[in-house]
């Protein structure tokens, strides 16, 4: 068997990596697809329920690669290597983006507590670094990633990045939406007491 000679972590920091890329990316969509309303009104309370578990799942896959990534025999990762930007002994460059993406991530996750201190406006800001934290991310799965590699690589990264593109240019391009509510009309009572 071609796994057999491959130390167990490098396999659980492979795969748990590729799994938490693929949540956070579900993460991003989803996020894009609600701030651009494409799935309707009615179910955004579900919606934002699905997106934060994408969320929150992700990061605990992106704390399962870390983990397995500290216990590889080969690449001697400690502590810093998957906590601080440009700490990897391997890869440093490479590393950074996806420990970045990881913080951004992180950050993104706990606003949703933080919103009522930051306020909506301050938590909508916040949320265009998603952006950066899923191109980070990208970018760390194609120079990090030994799965990313060549075609295949290629193929997953226009997958995950096109609804994003398609996504945030409907979001930026479409018409903004007024925060109040067009007044009605008169109503049937008080048509019928102007009247009398």
């Amino acid at each position: 068997m071609l796994l057999a000679h491959l130390p167990l972590a490098w396999i659980v920091a492979r795969a748990a990596g590729m799994i938490a890329f693929a949540l956070l990316t579900f993460s991003t969509w989803l996020g894009l697809a609600m701030s651009t309303r494409i799935l309707g009104t009615r179910r955004q309370k579900a919606l934002l329920g699905w997106h934060r578990t994408l969320v929150w799942t992700g990061l605990s896959m992106l704390v399962l690669h870390a983990g397995a990534l500290l216990l590889d025999p080969v690449l001697h990762f400690g502590l810093p290597s998957v906590l601080v930007p440009f700490a990897s002994p391997w890869h440093a460059g490479a590393v950074a983006m996806g420990v970045i993406a990881g913080w951004f991530s992180l950050m993104l996750a706990l606003s949703f507590r933080a919103r009522r201190w930051i306020g909506q406006r301050g938590w909508r800001l916040l949320h265009y670094t998603s952006f950066a934290a899923f191109g980070l991310a990208l970018m760390h799965a194609l120079y990090a990633g030994t799965d990313f590699v060549g075609v295949k690589g290629s193929i997953i990264a226009v997958v995950a990045l096109a609804p994003v593109l398609w996504l945030g240019f409907l979001r930026i391009l479409e018409p903004r939406r007024s925060s109040t509510r067009p007044t009605a009309g008169p109503t049937a009572r008080s048509a019928a007491l102007q009247s009398a």
